[in-house]
Order: C-alpha cells, then structure tokens, then sequence
C-alpha cells in the first residue's frame, strides 16, 4: 500500500512551465509564481519564462506590483500562457504630483490622474481631445473642429475678467509656453490634473486655473520595446444641425413676396425682379455651406523605442501626423521627436537629458468663422447663384437684386494662402546627487523656445466679402514672432522613516524664470497682378505699428518648500509654500505668498471589527481636507507702468511728432489670488471592483483686474487696479466599477459627473455689470450677485396680429402691426433698452462623463461618452438667417411670416415691412437654446493577434475606431459645445459660425518587436 500511495504521489508530479506577459504581449520579468499553500515558488526571467514542480491538483498563484492576482489550477496543463492586467486601483501606485511623485493612498490634494495607454484607440493628433469626458471637474470643450485645435479647457469652473482662464500646463515639470497641441499624444506616459489649490499651490502665481501636469515616456530597465504605430482615416461633416436656410425655389418666393409686400404697405412700384418673377420654374440652386467643405482624410505615423539596463534608460519617439481639414484649403501637419534620457554615472549621482521638438505646418483661413465672414456669409448667399459656370470658369462676385454685393466663397477659400509655420523645442537637463541617506539634490535646467512665422495672400479675385465684393487690389503680409522660456531650479528632498511608523518628505527648492518674446508684421500692397504672391513684389510695404511690433519680457523669482507626513499611512499630513516675485506687478506688490495646508485620514486602516468592514465589503475608505491660496499673474507684461504713444502736436504753425501718455500707472497692482477650500471622499468595496471618489470645493477669487473710474481732472476716466471678487463652488463625483472580471470576458466603467456654480461678488468700484450694453452682439452680462456670463436682452411676445392689439400693447418706436412685440418688463408702456433682462444662462447644470471597456479573449472595445445637461446656448446665426430685409438668404420658418391679418402666419415671424424689422433681430430669447447633449465621442473595437513566436513581432493588433459619432441634443446648431469666445468665463455659449466639427473614421494598427 506504501508503494502504490509513492507511484500516484510520483504520477501527480509534473514540471510546469510558461510565460507571463502584460496586456501589450511584453514580458513580465519578476513576477512571482507561488504554489498556493506552500512555500514553493519561483521568478519569471527577462523573456518571461518560468518553470516551477508542482501537482495536477495544485494551483499557482500569479502576482506582479501593479498588476492583479492570478490564480491557475495546474491539471494537465504543461505549458502556460498567462497574461497579467493592470490593477489601476493599487494603491501603492505611484502618481505624478507637484515636484515628485508620492504613493496614490497617501494623497491629500484634489487630483485625478489618466495613463494614456487607456486612450490608444482614439486616433486623434490633438491631446485635449483623448481628455474629453474623462476628468470630474474637468470641462473640456471642443467649441470648433479646426484640425489640430479648437478646445477650450476650463478646471472647476474658474474664470477671470482680464487674466485668462486657461490651466497651467506643466511638461515633465517644466512650465511650457507651447501647448498640448504641440506634442504627439504617442509622446505621453500620463497626465494628471490638479484641481484644488493644496495640490496646485506649489505653482504658485499660475495655478489659479488649475495645473495639468504632462509626463513623457520614459524607458524602464530591463525592459526593449520598439513600437510602431499607424492610422488613416476619414472625416466628413455630419448633416445633423447644419443651416436650414431656404434653397434657390423657396427663396425666390420669398423675394418675390417680398417685393409684392412692399408694393402693398410702403408704396413699391418697382415690380418683382425678373430673377424671382417665376418661382415654381427655379430649381433648388446651390447650397453655398456644402461648397465649402469635402470629406478630409487623417494619417499618423508613430516609431517609439524604449529600453534601459541599471546604468542607462532611453525612450525615443517619433512621429508624423497629417489632417485635411473638412473645410477647403484647411489642414495641420506636424513632425515631432522626443528623446528622454537618463544615465547613472555612479550609485550617487545621475544625469538627465530630454530632448524634444516639433514642426507644424497649417492653414486655417482667416475670416473663416465668428461672424457673418466666409462660413457665416455662406449661409446668406442666394441659393440661385453658382459658384462655377458651366463653362467651367468661376465668378468673381455677385450682386443680386436688393442684396448685399458678395464674393464667390469658393474662390475666397481656394484662392486665399494663409500658410502658418512653427517650430518648437524644449529641452530639460538635470543631475540627481545622492548626499547623505534620504538627502537629495536635483538641478535642473529647462528651454523653451519657439518661433511662428504666418503668411498672408489674398489675390485681386478673392480680397474681400460681404458688402466689399472683389475684386480688390490684392495684398498680402509677412509675420514672425519668438519666444524663448527658460528655468531653472534647485531642489532639495529629504526622506525619512522614524521607528518605522512615522514617514517624513520634505522639499526645499530655489527657482528663477524669464521669458522674453517678440512679434513683427509687414504689410504689403499695391501688387502688379496676382501672379507673383512673395510680398517682396509688392510695391508698397508698410510696418504694422506699436501694435503690431512689440517686444516682451516677464521673469520670476521663488521660493518653494513642501512637507507630507504621515503615521503608518494612516494620518497623513501635507503643508506647501511658495512665495513668487514677478516682474509683472508693482513696485510695492511685486512679491506674494501661497500656502496651503490637507490632511488625510485613512478610516480603512483603523479597527472598527471586522463585522462592519465585513458587512459593506469596505477594503478602503479615506478622508480628505485642504486650503490653500493660488494666484493667476496672466495679467501681461508692464501693465502696472503708465503707458506712452505717439501723438501730433502744433509747434510754431506746424504738426510735430511727439509722445502723450496713453494711461495711468499703478504701482499696487498685484496677482488675482483665490482661496479655496476642499474636502473629498475615497472609499473601494468588493476587493475594489467598485472605487467611488466625491470632492465638494468653495473657492473665492479676490484682486481681479479690472478698471476703476477716477475724477477726470487726473486726464484719464480710469485706472486698471485689484478690484474684482468671484466665487465658486461645486461637487465632483467618480466612480470605477468592475462589471465583470472573468478570464474571457472583463468590463469596466469609469464614470465622472461635476456642478460647478458660480457668482460675481465685486466688480470695480461702483459694481457695475460688464457687458450687455447693446441691442446686437453683445449678448453676455455679468453683474454682482448672479452668475457669471448670463445671456441679456428681450423676450419675444409674439406679432401684433392686428390693430386691436396694437393699439393695446406697449411699443417699439419702429413698432406696428405685423411687427414684432416685445414684453414691457418694466411696465412702463414702452418698449426701450430698460425692457431687457436676462433671458438664458450659458453655466451648465452639471457634466459628465462615461467610458465603457470591454475584453473579450483576443477582442476588446471602448466606448466614450461626455456631456452635459442645462446650460443655453446664444444661436447669434439667426440675427443673419432671419433678417427679414430682403438682403439675406433666410431661415425657412421665415416663410410663415405675418403678410397680412387675413394670413398672420405662425405668429412669431413678423412682417417684412421696411423700417419695422430691427427688433426682430435683437438679442432676444428666440435666440437662446438648451445646450444639454451627450455625444458619443468615440467607439473603438481592436482585435489582437494570436501570433506565435516568430522573432520578428512580438505582438501586433488592428482596431476600428469612430471618433464624434453622434451627438444627442436640442440644440438646433451643429455644435453644442461651441462658444465663440473659447474658456472665457464671461462671455461663454455664444455661436456665430465656426469650423465645423466632422465625423472621423480611421483604421489602425499597432505592432511591437
């Protein structure tokens, strides 16, 4: 019986191998192999490889810092293949922060964190776009479609009157003055965005709108990957919420109506032109908008290598990328390269070399949008017009009867240059000494430096537009400007754990900045024909003046220090200082101070019994609180310095050049500084299969720039000074859920939703509102006690449907029957510009955010939605499309204007009678729309080969993906993320034409050797 028990016990024996990978087919080296319930275990080697003797009825247990468990039953398997995914939720991960990185679970600041590796299927060249949807707190809109560009960033809301809105980027600790759209999204590791002023404050001055911090790939020892990575794509726009404007039939019964309209009320007796005597025989024309676009194609080419050993690790990039834009003559090209390096000279000291640059290549024509220019004016173009002959030649311009002269926009697009070039290069250098055991010291040095150069061509046949039709005499210009950024920083950190429970980090730094810039143009005019386009063949070449040849420069001094404590890594706490001089600001103000102050409290840890831990599944709960002070000095450059132009004089009969000044100097004026304040919820259930984050944040932002009256007797009517207050405040919420997690099939979720609410506090001396100050354009006020950018003007009651009701409502002075009426808010009996009130808000209720992502064996998927829910948007286009004068191609609603009492129309269509139509065209609430939408932002699906080793591919996968696809809304417009004026904060949601946004379609692929 002994010997028989021996024989099965020697059967179960077996030599079990295998390889561990990761998600991307790399080796693992390291991972741990442990025979469950023993302590029989073994390492994978370089390639991944691992053997281990075990039994069939054994099982192994798969572990790797970063990565979750596994565990295998062995059976009759021989030979494994085991692939390990990341755990996004260890919380010993380590994360990017201000100056350093510091364990996940010991963070007491407002922060989100994204690794790129997540959005590799959204084949786009502009970073911001990857973003979109994914950050609480983070508003990131893609107000136009222009190729390369077009997004507005705005972090927990923040807004300023003069000193911009726009976050702080920071590139591998450096703060660029390129931006996002300058590096390849291949380039980058990850980015994390700081939120509250505890986790930003350490920027001092510039973070008042928030940080987002860049990391670039960096090689890791022991590992070499050599990647390459390709898509090509097409774009088109979509159909849904172009303009409904009449085709070339219905607008000539409008004009005809038109004309027999003013015949019967104004005394007309020129008859219906001969081009809108016959209707019915007119077909439907051209549409002038499409003319203007065609489907575009995308292209990216990427070759990244990463390796390293214990002395020296690289990661080198490269990378091509090219989008048509979808409107004609429009594109953005861009060749980038990065190389990061670091090498360590011996175990004490280590060197630092990163190296990148880039080269784009663009045209957006000038003119193109905000505003009745080249998109704008399409929409108003008589539809009976062509833009090409039959004979195949193209007009020049057109004059149509009762309309404005107008150009051929199709040769104003095809025939305009406008060619803008930029390089740019940044390059950070550093070297890390090891002084004493926990004692570091980093100097790191860092350029930044850039130079634009823009071209200008407009030939005879397309130089001009609405009401100045070609030809012209043609002109052309020549622009350039430089910068050059530079930085350099002492940093000293100390690290320290004291009777193993107490964990001490505290950094100490020095820094000095200066940027210096300068832009020229030249204008050039009086061409001999439109041949030669070079400016040099113009005869006449004009300098652009003091406002167009300007010289910059702004430095800074500071001063930074930071503490994190914690006990056991339960009781943490953080304190940060920065005290910043800036060239900027005032003799008396030059120098201020940012501190803040979180703690954190790891409930998890303490024991509260198991029964209650047991009883919710709770494995992590933390709390956290902060305040903290941050400041925005994106003020310009000698803006405190009293200011001197040119200006004539009279000397001795004659006009002499001189100088006058041209305003006041305020040796007080000082940084915007907000103080804000944040507390936060972390908790994880189920193993972490479900992690909830909650922030709620109260921000005041004081000493914004704004300009006071002062006594005329000084020679000016005011003063730029400090005297400004907003305040904002909100919740965030973010959850990640683990729908699924079997070895087949996994799906997650990420979720984020964010309220951010705002209200003006102070606004200068007198609090008197900005903006809102007349009938047309100005759509947006902001005034103490309500929020910020609300939109202003009348409320539409309808059309004087007949003399009864005329006679018994309160009037316009162009007022009469068929015209519009407006609501007597005032009840004074008259309608005048004290009838306006605010008639939409453009703030959102909330945003949010939703990606879905599958696996399914070799098969994966994503799906990423945002958007938001309330929030108006100001269509200004109708102010154009539904100008009932007869000098505009009209919206098709138009055709149910009021004629006459016995044909009243809708109701809200007034007449077309001369002198009567204005305040139809008001800013009025006809014109503002809900703006909630969702739009399904991107949808991917990849497909991973199974190759077998071959020593060529590692691994390789093909994916589809669609970015833009639909947008579900109200919103009649094309965008519903549009906003003319970007991030501003108090003049948002407004749409007078822009570059449309398009559709993409791209097929890529990804291979490794």
């Amino acid at each position: 019986e002994a010997g028989e028990s021996a024989n099965v016990a020697q059967q179960d024996d077996k030599k079990i191998s295998g390889t561990i990978v990761d998600a991307n087919g790399e080796a693992i080296i390291g991972a741990s192999v442990v025979v469950k319930g023993t302590n029989i275990g073994t390492i994978s080697d370089l390639d991944g490889n691992f053997s281990i003797q075990t039994s069939i009825n054994s099982t192994l247990v798969l572990t790797y810092l970063g990565y979750l468990k596994q565990e295998i039953v062995v059976g009759n398997q021989k030979n494994l293949q085991v692939m390990m995914r990341e755990d996004t939720q260890v919380l010993d991960e380590v994360v990017v922060v201000a100056y350093g990185t510091q364990k996940r679970k010991t963070v007491t600041g407002a922060m989100s964190k994204l690794a790129t590796g997540e959005m590799s299927d959204m084949p786009v060249s502009n970073m911001g776009q990857k973003l979109q949807g994914k950050f609480a707190g983070v508003q990131i809109n893609q107000a136009n479609g222009e190729p390369n560009g077009g997004l507005s960033f705005r972090i927990r809301g923040q807004a300023s009157i003069n000193g911009g809105n726009s976050p702080l980027l920071v590139v591998d600790g450096f703060p660029t003055t390129a931006g996002l759209e300058t590096i390849s999204p291949d380039e980058i590791e990850s980015i994390t965005i700081l939120k509250d002023a505890a986790s930003a404050s350490l920027y001092g001055s510039r973070a008042a709108n928030g940080v987002i911090l860049v990391t670039t790939k960096t090689g890791k020892e022991g590992k070499t990957n050599i990647e390459f990575s390709s898509y090509y794509g097409w774009e088109k726009v979509s159909d849904r919420g172009k303009p409904d404007v009449m085709n070339a039939q219905e607008f000539a019964h409008f004009k005809k109506e038109y004309y027999e309209d003013r015949a019967r009320y104004e005394g007309y007796t020129g008859g219906v032109p001969d081009v809108y005597k016959y209707p019915d025989s007119v077909s439907n024309g051209t549409d002038w908008f499409d003319i203007l676009l065609r489907t575009a194609k995308t292209e990216s080419y990427n070759l990244s290598l990463t390796t390293g050993t214990n002395k020296m690790k690289s990661a080198v990039n490269i990378n091509y990328s090219n989008q048509e834009g979808v409107v004609l003559n429009t594109y953005a090209e861009r060749f980038s390269a990065r190389a990061n390096n670091l090498f360590k000279a011996s175990e004490k000291v280590s060197f630092g070399l990163n190296l990148s640059g880039s080269y784009r290549k663009s045209q957006i024509t000038g003119g193109l949008g905000g505003g009745r220019y080249i998109i704008g004016s399409s929409f108003l173009m008589d539809p009976q017009l062509k833009y090409r002959n039959d004979d195949g030649s193209y007009p020049v311009s057109y004059t149509q009867p009762g309309m404005f002269a107008n150009a051929n926009y199709y040769r104003v697009l095809t025939e305009r240059q406008e060619p803008k070039r930029e390089i740019n290069a940044i390059t950070n250098a550093f070297m890390d000494v090891d002084l004493i055991e926990g004692l570091k010291y980093r100097l790191s040095a860092n350029v930044d430096v850039g130079n634009r150069i823009s071209e200008v061509w407009r030939p005879s046949t397309a130089n001009g537009g609405m009401f100045s039709a070609p030809p012209r005499p043609a002109i052309g210009s020549y622009e350039t400007a430089n910068y050059l950024n530079w930085l350099i920083e002492n940093l000293f950190t100390y690290n320290k754990t004291i009777a193993e429970k107490h964990n001490l980090d505290f950094l100490a730094g020095y820094a000095a900045q200066k940027s210096a810039s300068e832009h020229a143009r030249i204008n050039a005019s009086q061409y001999p024909d439109d041949e030669i386009s070079w400016f040099d063949a113009a005869a006449v070449k004009t300098g652009e003046g003091q406002l167009g040849n300007t010289e910059g420069v702004w430095s800074m001094i500071s001063y930074i220090g930071r503490l994190n404590y914690n006990y056991n890594e339960k009781y943490l706490l953080s304190m940060s200082y920065r005290r910043d001089g800036c060239s900027r600001f005032g003799d008396n103000t030059k120098w201020a101070n940012f501190p803040s102050v979180s703690l954190g409290w790891l409930a998890s840890d303490e024991n509260f019994g198991m029964s209650l831990k047991d009883a919710v599944s709770l494995n992590y709960l933390k709390v956290r609180a902060s305040y903290g002070k941050v400041g925005n000095n994106n003020i310009g450059n000698y803006k405190y310095l009293a200011s001197i132009v040119t200006s004539n004089y009279v000397s001795n009969g004659a006009i002499a050049s001189g100088r006058a000044l041209n305003g006041i100097g305020n040796n007080n004026l000082t940084w915007e500084t907000t103080k804000q304040y944040n507390v936060g919820l972390d908790f994880g259930l189920f193993n972490d299969r479900l992690f909830f984050v909650y922030d709620y944040y109260w921000k005041n932002t004081e000493g914004l720039l704004y300009q006071i009256e002062i006594p005329r007797q000084a020679g000016f009517e005011n003063i730029q000074s400090n005297i400004g207050e907003f305040r904002f405040w909100g919740h965030e919420f973010g959850l990640e859920t683990k729908n699924f997690v079997g070895k087949d099939f996994r799906w997650s979720t990420h979720l984020n939703l964010t309220i951010n609410r705002n209200k003006a506090i102070k606004l200068g001396t007198n609090d008197m509102h900005i903006g809102g100050n007349a009938n047309y354009e100005d759509y947006n006020r902001t005034e103490v006690g309500g929020p910020l950018g609300r939109f202003y003007g009348y409320v539409l009651d309808g059309v004087f449907m007949n003399q009864a009701e005329f006679d018994a409502g309160a009037k316009h002075s162009t007022s009469t029957v068929g015209s519009v009426r407006l609501k007597d808010i005032n009840q004074d009996g008259k309608i005048d510009m004290d009838d306006r009130t605010f008639i939409g808000d453009p703030n959102p209720d909330f945003v949010y955010g939703i990606t879905n992502s599958f696996i399914y064996k070799d098969f994966d998927a994503s799906i990423v939605i945002a958007g938001a829910v309330g929030g108006d948007i100001f269509d200004g286009t109708l102010q154009w499309t539904e100008n009932l004068d007869g000098v505009f191609n009209v919206r098709k609603e138009m055709a149910e204007r009021w004629r006459s009492e016995e044909n009243p129309g809708n109701g809200i269509v007034p007449s077309t009678r001369s002198g009567t139509t204005e305040p139809f065209r008001y800013n009025t609430d006809r014109h503002v729309f809900d703006g909630s939408y969702l739009s399904v932002k991107n949808i991917s699906l990849g497909y991973t080969l199974p190759l077998r080793k071959n020593g060529y591919i590692s691994s390789a996968r093909l994916y589809l993906s669609g970015q833009n696809l639909f947008t579900f809304t109200k919103y009649p417009g094309m965008n519903p993320e549009v906003s003319h004026n970007g991030s501003d904060g108090l003049r948002p949601g407004v749409d007078i034409s822009s570059y449309p946004v398009s559709r993409i379609f791209t097929i890529g692929a990804n291979i490794k050797f």
